[in-house]
């Protein structure tokens, strides 16, 4: 069964010397990074942690906390990235409702959350001895190309836990299996054109689940990973200095986000959108004879990205068809397919469709349901929001079922 941090390493051993993440000043190498994140599992396995545990990641985005999250996977468990603006009780929640293992943070944030019996890892204290491990990789995450399973490494394990806020406020934490997130990265560099010599910003918090859009495809072609601001420099004219100053070439980020730039941008050659609606003025402004737009759709239930479309100028808007090896119904309120061009539920299919919500067994039932439809008897994820197949065979976005 493949796994996730396989993909970085498979890249360190073709690449090791490219540059991996670009933090301002700071450029570090997959075989620099590679390195750093093996001590930190090695440290994780002293700490308690092993096959099946579940890691918290309270991090902003740095060379660190990706370290961290690929610690976490070589040392067999499932991270859980925790947003760095999150208030100590959430992050308490999270630390309960996920029964996490350890927490990793920085110092300063250590110091402001108290979780009984879970070790709470402050990556840049002192006292931890980190650069004290070993830098080569655990026993079980040495790469197979035969795709079998190393030492320690068996059957289908969660890869993360993503958590949602969720419509009844309480945060809901959304299980994604290993076989789901690795199928996500095989598919996609080509289907976005991904390059080795591209140069992709990283804008989004890890909690976030666009963040591993922008990240590991990036790792699985040898690419380099350019760490936005954390200020006011994520928004306009700060933003567009910034993709021009550090040459970025690939840029995903939410409609709302790029109709903030009102100025060209020559470096970037794709842009992505996702996470809302995306108007087609936007469309008629960014997508060019020299630069491509797509607009990609998915919950974090069907793990980041299920639909994609090519956008074009005078085309109608559409989220487009399924990725390789996702399926979309449109279903009404009995889960009956709907008549082509009627409006109905979209439902996705496919090895993208998460396990469920962690310890939420009735909401799982309720929104993951076994269906006809499915691929080989799976399931379908009931995403709740409305849609209609054009003519030409692609989902065009309506809304949410619940706001009608």
């Amino acid at each position: 069964m493949p796994r996730l941090h396989r993909f970085f390493e498979a890249t360190v051993d073709r690449s090791p010397d490219r540059v991996a993440v670009e933090d301002g000043p700071v450029r570090v190498t997959y075989r620099q990074l590679d390195a750093r994140a093996n001590r930190i599992a090695h440290h994780l396995r002293e700490r308690g942690v092993v096959a099946g545990s579940r890691v918290g990641v309270w991090l902003d985005r740095c060379v660190d906390a990706y370290a961290c999250v690929l610690g976490v996977l070589k040392a067999g468990a499932a991270f859980v990235p925790i947003d760095p603006a999150a208030p100590p009780d959430r992050v308490a929640y999270i630390a309960d409702d996920a029964d996490l293992a350890a927490l990793i943070t920085s110092a300063a944030l250590a110091g402001t959350v108290v979780l009984p019996r879970r070790p709470v890892v402050a990556i840049d204290g002192a006292d931890q001895g980190i650069e004290d491990r070993p830098g080569t990789r655990p026993d079980n995450s040495g790469a197979d190309s035969s795709g079998a399973d190393s030492p320690g490494e068996v059957g289908d394990p969660a890869a993360y836990v993503m958590y949602t806020s969720g419509s009844t406020g309480r945060p809901k934490g959304v299980e994604i299996a290993q076989s789901s997130i690795c199928n996500f990265v095989a598919v996609v560099p080509a289907i976005y054109d991904v390059r080795p010599t591209d140069r992709v910003y990283q804008g989004m918090t890890l909690s976030f689940d666009f963040s591993i859009e922008e990240i590991w495809p990036t790792w699985a072609v040898g690419a380099t990973l350019v760490v936005g601001p954390t200020d006011s420099g994520r928004f306009g004219d700060e933003l567009a200095d910034f993709l021009d100053e550090s040459a970025v070439t690939v840029l995903y980020c939410v409609p709302t986000l790029l109709a903030t730039i009102d100025r060209e941008l020559p470096t970037v050659r794709t842009v992505l959108v996702g996470g809302e609606a995306c108007p087609a003025e936007l469309v008629e402004r960014w997508s060019t004879p020299h630069r491509r737009m797509l607009n990609t759709y998915g919950p974090t239930e069907t793990t980041v990205t299920a639909l994609w479309s090519e956008l074009l100028p005078g085309r109608t808007v559409t989220v487009g068809r399924p990725l390789p090896t996702y399926t979309v119904a449109l279903l009404d309120e009995n889960l009956r397919e709907v008549p082509r061009g009627d409006i109905g539920e979209i439902c996705i299919g496919g090895p993208g469709v998460a396990r469920g919500y962690v310890g939420m067994p009735e909401q799982t039932a309720d929104r993951f349901v076994s269906h006809e439809l499915a691929p080989a008897g799976g399931r379908l994820y009931r995403t709740g929001d409305l849609g209609r197949m054009t003519s030409d065979g692609e989902i065009e976005y309506l809304g949410r079922a619940d706001a009608r």
